[in-house]
């Protein structure tokens, strides 16, 4: 199981729950393009940081099938 943390700038474009969309710059740790997705955000104080519109430098990793956010600078 992949455990290393990738990082990513983006703009926050939708906060549900513990999803938090990001339309992210391309994150060469992945070979991922520019792209508009979910991230799970279990950290309440993290989601507050996270409002729509906001541009946010971040750390995430894998687990199972979800990218979960743990770091939001």
């Amino acid at each position: 199981q992949e455990k290393s943390a990738h990082g990513a700038t983006g703009v926050v474009t939708k906060v549900e729950k513990d999803i938090v969309t990001i339309k992210h710059d391309p994150v060469k740790s992945l070979n991922w393009p520019t792209m508009t997705m979910g991230f799970v955000a279990k950290d309440p104080k993290m989601r507050e940081r996270m409002k729509p519109g906001a541009k946010v430098d971040f750390s995430f990793t894998k687990s199972d099938k979800d990218y979960v956010i743990t770091e939001v600078k």
